[in-house]
């Protein structure tokens, strides 16, 4: 077990990319808190993974610091912390969108990582290390059209990162995002626009590997860089994205057909 008796405060872990974090972790012997505003998913993924739940609007720092204690208090230290929350609705451009709506998708997907890494980082000092891993996107890499607030707060993660993992590596802990790209993850948002030929077939089109990924596949690599097994690795960015920030397939596959 590659996480045998490791603590892991999982946010945003109540559905898609972090409950499937939540549960790879656990069957790799991880003792798993999961912290969500989804009480009902997140009492459903922690009972299944065999660990605690605990509410956490990630936006609010009180509760990031509170999360944090209660996973320390349970399980007696905390070894690693996955940001897998992030505000996913209410897209649009810097023109059309609200003051109001703007700080609110900063607040959740770069301030509630800044706090729940501020608390975690201040136990892995007192225990000699640990790993965080924060989910990043694509649209961060790249870009997107309508999804300002998203993108700009996907974009800032990087930096924050690479900020912790220079200001704590020689503390033992290791910082690193991992960026999805299109992941079949059961949003509301996604399962709706599945829905739209037009936009499967872009999807598809847009990767090298011709299809949508899943949760499973982001926790692999989540795992991966929350593991011993990347000793090595800090202030990085692994993208797990079927190939779409590499470039498009050779020939569009639209042409092909």
């Amino acid at each position: 077990m590659r996480l045998h008796d490791k603590v892991a405060l999982i946010t945003g872990g109540a559905t898609g990319i972090g409950s499937a974090c939540a549960h790879r972790f656990a069957r790799e012997g991880a003792h798993v808190v999961v912290a969500d505003i989804n009480p009902d998913g997140g009492m459903r993924t922690a009972e299944s993974a065999g660990g605690r739940f605990i509410f956490c609007n990630v936006a609010i720092a009180e509760q990031c610091r509170a999360a944090v204690a209660e996973s320390v208090a349970s399980f007696g230290r905390l070894d690693i912390l996955v940001n897998a929350a992030a505000r996913l609705d209410g897209y649009a451009n810097a023109a059309d969108m609200t003051e109001t709506e703007w700080r609110n998708h900063l607040a959740v997907t770069l301030d509630g990582v800044f706090y729940c890494s501020k608390y975690a980082v201040q136990e892995m000092l007192k225990t000699g290390g640990g790993a965080i891993v924060t989910i990043a996107s694509v649209e961060g890499m790249i870009g997107a059209a309508g999804h300002a607030a998203y993108v700009t707060a996907k974009s800032a993660l990087f930096g924050l990162t690479r900020s912790m993992a220079i200001d704590f590596g020689m503390h033992g802990i290791r910082v690193n995002t991992v960026s999805p790209g299109i992941i079949d993850s059961g949003r509301p948002d996604i399962d709706r626009l599945k829905q739209d030929p037009a936009v499967m077939r872009f999807w598809h089109d847009m990767t090298v590997l011709g299809r949508m990924g899943y949760p499973d596949e982001v926790a692999s690599a989540v795992l991966f860089l929350a593991s011993d097994e990347a000793s090595y690795i800090t202030g990085q960015n692994l993208a797990v994205d079927g190939g779409w920030t590499i470039g498009h397939p050779p020939v569009h596959r639209s042409f092909r057909e």
